[in-house]
């Protein structure tokens, strides 16, 4: 597994994130609203590519529910996406819910998560995200 080029993508699939959750609170209205929807969206499309990781997984006992979660995580992320722009607030709460369930059955289903350093970089992102969810949700004011 090459750590580094996972290190690497891992964080800096994060930046979005961090970008997209501290600019609501340097803009009003309705810059602000835009940044907290692109949060949404960009998090969709995460929770899609998240869900799809599974297909990869080589599980004996867990075949079958991995590959059902992944679908309805990646099914999840298309739904946030389309119900953002009328429901911002409950994507971003859906989002939040979403991230940290993902990464509460990888860490119980995933072979991946026995090696040290990718169960490191799971938690790392995974608790950064929920952060920055954390950060728009309760700092939303629409």
């Amino acid at each position: 597994m090459n750590m580094t080029l996972r290190n690497f993508l891992g964080y800096a699939g994060l930046l979005p994130f961090l970008f997209f959750s501290i600019s609501p609170l340097l803009f009003s209205f309705p810059e602000g609203y835009v940044f907290n929807l692109l949060l949404s969206f960009y998090g969709g499309v995460i929770l899609s590519f998240l869900g799809g990781m599974t297909w990869g997984w080589t599980l004996q006992n867990y075949q079958n529910s991995s590959l059902i979660v992944g679908v309805s995580v990646s099914l999840i992320g298309f739904f946030i996406i389309s119900i953002s722009n009328m429901f911002l607030f409950y994507s971003l709460c859906l989002s939040l819910a979403t991230f940290i369930s993902f990464y509460l059955f990888e860490l119980r289903v995933s072979d991946l998560m026995n090696d040290i350093q990718y169960k490191r970089l799971r938690t790392v992102l995974t608790f950064v995200v929920s952060l920055c969810y954390l950060t728009s949700i309760l700092t939303y004011g629409w």
